[in-house]
């Protein structure tokens, strides 16, 4: 039985996120009026969203300016971003990036999104700078997260699990990060906008690619098999299906010949991580074993 503190926090969440969809509005306790940034353009860009370096005191910080297209809508924009900020700041693991606040008001129109600064960047960029750093602690750790993630309650599926969205802290642990497509699964029915095809591409399970396949019990099972996609993804240096240019042939590819056994999204030697990613990439998300179980195994290699 869940105590009263667990109770009234899951009833403010839930009542903070009506309020959100309804008005697309935070707490000012969100709020880091202290931020800065730090130089003249962004360090990084991506289609959705610029990072910039910044401080709060003495404290670096990454800074995600969302972007805003006005042919999309602000409020719907806006509405997007609380939601974001809203469960990323109800999560707190070792291998979860901390959230620090929002900012509406360093980049005016922009959404700002404001997290500790990860001077090793992604795990991919890391390792390609320390090839010999262990694979598998860091896949570990990204197990890790993902089972905390699923343990909640009410449980929340990432949803982009995949390098990029993995950091790497000053001592060298995972943290999961970026949760804009996260969603909380009790909020969320079949045919429902979240449930639609969203996240990226090469790392989607079949039952996101293909609604005949989606089964509403087993929502989270997507962050286990985009887990596997990653672990080859790490392993190899390369994304899943990389001889593959266009989103519309790795579909074909994946409900054709993933689900078929034919092939898998990535080629190379896995080692003793082979079996855990055949587990993750079942065709059928309710044969699929759970985060709990990938975490499992995963230490069990690590005693051998």
């Amino acid at each position: 039985m869940e105590d009263g503190q667990d109770y009234w926090r899951k009833r403010c969440t839930k009542w903070m996120l009506a309020l959100v969809k309804i008005y697309g509005i935070l707490p000012t306790s969100f709020s880091c009026l202290d931020a800065r940034s730090e130089g003249r353009t962004a360090v990084w860009g991506g289609g959705f969203a610029d990072i910039w370096k910044g401080r709060m005191g003495d404290t670096l910080i990454c800074i995600k300016v969302l972007r805003i297209f006005i042919d999309n809508g602000i409020e719907e924009r806006a509405r997007n971003f609380c939601r974001e900020a809203l469960v990323w700041r109800n999560l707190k693991h070792p291998n979860v990036l901390p959230f620090l606040g929002v900012s509406t008001e360093l980049f005016v129109p922009s959404f700002c999104l404001i997290s500790p600064w990860m001077e090793n960047g992604n795990i991919m960029s890391f390792l390609s700078a320390n090839p010999g750093h262990d694979r598998l602690i860091s896949i570990k750790e990204v197990a890790s997260g993902m089972a905390y993630l699923h343990s909640l309650d009410p449980p929340i599926v990432h949803a982009d699990i995949r390098g990029v969205n993995i950091l790497v802290t000053d001592n060298y642990r995972c943290c999961l990060a970026d949760f804009g497509l996260a969603l909380a699964v009790e909020t969320q029915a079949p045919g429902s906008s979240a449930l639609a095809l969203s996240g990226s591409i090469r790392w989607l399970a079949p039952e996101v690619l293909d609604i005949r396949l989606f089964d509403p019990e087993y929502v989270a099972a997507r962050d286990v098999y985009a887990f596997g996609c990653t672990v080859i993804e790490i392993y190899s240096g390369k994304p899943p299906f990389s001889h593959i240019r266009t989103d519309a042939a790795i579909i074909h590819e994946v409900l054709t010949n993933v689900c078929t056994g034919k092939t898998k999204p990535g080629t190379g030697d896995l080692g003793r991580v082979g079996e855990v990613v055949d587990r993750c990439l079942v065709t059928r998300a309710a044969d699929r074993m759970g985060a709990t179980e990938v975490v499992r195994m995963l230490n069990d290699l690590g005693q051998e």
